[in-house]
This record gives structure tokens, sequence and C-alpha cells, in this order.
């Protein structure tokens, strides 16, 4: 088996052969050469530091807002580059339905920079999981091609079988947190072994209600988990803005 450097090198190789044979265009404007371009992503809505550490909505309260203060959540905490909305969107949309393995690798740099910035220690990277239905009519899981290329930039083990989803759900759309708590209540099971006495570091593309993080932390500290915190590229900013 290659080892890790080469591995990564061998990838890298191939993302950059990938752009100079079809180089990205900005998927604000349009601006050939990059993902996004500087003047589009001046106006992504970054998240402020000043966050509830469990739902990343705004509070002057330290580590939980008005809405998180009185629930015992099973994560030990969250965070997200940015807010669901214009560009930031349109990337998290290219990421899941355009089967575009370089995009993964560009938002997980983001993710990089949001990890950088907490004192989390964590052991293994696992994304959230999607069921079988879902990713034979996708080809893949989004989720997962952003936590491993992260898990190479942060060296740490990555594993896409500590937790699976064993249910497949409805849509969660138009929900509200109460249903979609519902609906993806033991929806995962995870192994045991891989897990026991790990703090994990999940990781998905968007945060919504958190109910989905809420039922993997659930499973995952149920299954002896030291630790599990929470990783997404945006979060969306109200609960009536749902996608």
């Amino acid at each position: 088996m290659p080892s890790r450097p080469i591995l990564r090198s061998v990838q890298t190789i191939a993302r950059t052969t990938l752009d100079w044979l079809f180089p990205p265009t900005c998927l604000g404007c349009g601006e050939e050469g990059v993902f996004i371009c500087p003047e589009c992503f001046s106006r992504i809505k970054l998240i402020p530091r000043d966050v509830c550490n469990f739902c990343g909505s705004y509070t002057s309260k330290q580590g939980k807002c008005v809405n998180c203060d009185n629930k015992v959540l099973p994560y030990a905490g969250f965070r997200a580059f940015a807010y669901y909305d214009g560009v930031v969107r349109k990337a998290v949309h290219h990421l899941k339905y355009q089967n575009d393995l370089t995009i993964g690798h560009y938002l997980a740099g983001w993710l990089h920079l949001v990890y950088e910035r907490t004192d989390w220690d964590v052991d293994l990277i696992v994304p959230i999981p999607i069921g079988e239905q879902k990713r034979a009519q996708r080809g893949y899981n989004q989720a997962e091609r952003l936590a491993k290329p992260l898990a190479e930039m942060l060296d740490m083990p990555f594993s896409n079988e500590s937790l699976i989803r064993i249910n497949e759900l409805s849509s969660q759309v138009g929900l509200n947190h109460e249903e979609r708590r519902e609906n993806v209540r033991q929806a995962f099971v995870a192994n045991a072994h891989m897990v026991k006495g790990k703090t994990i570091l999940l990781v998905d593309d968007v945060f919504t209600s958190g109910a989905t993080m809420e039922a993997a932390a659930t499973e995952l500290v149920g299954s002896d988990a030291q630790k599990v915190y929470c990783l997404t590229v945006a979060k969306v900013n109200h609960l009536l803005d749902l996608d």
C-alpha cells in the first residue's frame, strides 16, 4: 500500500491536471481559473466568532445561546465556515450534484481554516453517511468528499465505516426542528470497535436544524466514543430558509 505522503502527492497531481484540462470558473460571476473569485468571496457571510458553541447562532453569552442553554446535547461543539447563502449555497450544490472532486478539496480548505481556530483535539474524522439508495442514485457521498481531504490536510485518520446509515429517510426539506429530529431518530449505527474511547470529528456540508448531527453524535457517544465535535461548510441562518 502506498504511504500517505505519496498518496497525497499523486492526488495533488491528479487535481492539478484536472484543473489544467478543465479550468474552474467562479461559481458567482463565471471568471475563469478560480472556484470563487476574490470579489465574490468578499461577499460571503462568514460565521462570526461570537456564536453559540452548539448551534452556531450569534450570542453575547459565552458558550451557549438562549435556545441551547437548557439543552443537553450529545456533541461537545459545532462550527461552520459561512452562512448558507449566495455563492456558498452554489458551492455546496456544486459539491452535492455535480460530482466534482476538486470542489470538495477546495471546500475542505475552508473546514481546515475553521478547525485550526478551535482548540479541538480529535482522533478520527468521520463523514455523515448517506443511505445506500441515495448513494446509488448520486454515486457518492458529498460529506466524504469534504472529510477525506480534510483528514489529509490535518494528517488525521479518516473512516467512512465507523458510522453507517441504516434507515433511508424521507426528505428533510420543509420540516421543522422536531420533525427533523424524529425523521433521523435511530438512522445511524456506529462501529463500537472503531469509535470506542476516541474523540470524533463529524463532517457534513450544511447544518440546518442540527437534527442530523444530534442523531449521529448520540449514536457515537452511545457506542462509547469519548467526545464528538461537528464541523460543516455552511449553516442555515434562519430555519425558514430551509433547502
